[in-house]
Formats: C-alpha cells, structure tokens, sequence
C-alpha cells in the first residue's frame, strides 16, 4: 500500500473515529466506491484535464451532499484538489482494513474441497474468533477441489492448513528430509 494512501485512510479513521461512528463512515465510503464503480466514466471525468477543477467540485457535491457525511464530501473535495481522486480505491481498502483494526475484526477466507453450510462456517469462524480473541471475522469462503478434504483458512499473511493435501504435503517433506 502506497504511504500516499495509508496516510489518507488514517486521517479518515480518525475522523470517523472522532465522530464516534467507524461503521457508517465504512458504509457510505463503500457508497462512494459503488458510484465509481458502477459508472467508469466518473474516474475518467475526474482525471481528465482539460475539465476544470470548479466543474468536478460542483459534480461531486451534486453527487453526493445529502448523501453522506458532509466530512466525506470534503475527503472527496480534498482528493480532487490535490490531485488524489485517482488513489480513491486503495484509500478505500487501507481504510477498511485499519477500521477493522480498531473493531478488532478480522477477515478470514475458508477453502474447502466442498461447499461448507452455514453451520460449519460458523463453527470455523467461532473457533477462530474465541482461540484469537477476536471481536468479529468477516468471512469469505472458496472452493478448491484439490484439496481433496478438510480445510484451509487464512487470515491476514498466516494460513491454517488442515487439509488433506496439506498434510500429505507435510508428510513428503518429513519422508524426504
């Protein structure tokens, strides 16, 4: 993650932690990314330029005034002055990952050989959650049919491996060591 970035994210955390409500300031944030998203043709408005800076300040307040924190829009008015609107999504995803930080949540991937229910998922997630002491886990399931059984979880840079592969993995390494 670029600093350019991590230093935008944090001064948003704060101010969302200011304000005493980190989950809505995610949500709208979120909104705003959706926006850009949805219409591709917003990011190129906003780095295009040959349009002056006074018309993408009207489109944004247009955009979003009444929408979201009157603090976002001026994020979003400060990005555009300083000729930052284009770093937007990694502002997004460092700022998501240091207010789950503070929350104290943390978001885990579950890959199986096979879909998992509901329960098993929980199961997992709770078991995670209670060993780590962890506030929450926001969790993310796939499938790898390679595996051939049980399961893999990873959590930030460290990974659980519980799967069949994996332990003969482990095996070979041990028979050929």
């Amino acid at each position: 993650m670029p600093l350019v970035e991590k230093r935008y994210a944090e001064a948003l955390v704060d101010i969302a932690v200011h304000h005493g409500d980190i989950d809505l300031y995610q949500q709208e944030f979120y909104k705003i990314i959706q926006v850009f998203e949805l219409q591709p043709d917003y990011m190129v408005f906003f780095l295009n330029p040959q349009i002056t800076v006074e018309a993408k300040r009207d489109t944004i307040k247009k955009a979003f005034e009444g929408e979201i924190h009157l603090e976002l829009v001026s994020f979003l008015l400060l990005l555009l002055d300083k000729r930052r609107i284009g770093l937007l999504g990694g502002i997004f995803k460092e700022f998501v990952f240091l207010s789950d930080k503070i929350k104290n949540t943390v978001n885990m991937k579950i890959v199986s050989a096979i879909p998992l229910n509901e329960q098993q998922i929980n199961e997992i997630m709770s078991k995670y959650v209670k060993i780590n002491n962890i506030a929450y886990a926001k969790v993310e399931t796939a499938i790898e049919k390679e595996l051939i059984g049980g399961v893999k979880v990873i959590v930030g840079d460290s990974v659980i491996d519980g799967s069949v592969k994996g332990k003969l993995e482990s095996l070979r390494k041990l028979l050929v060591d």
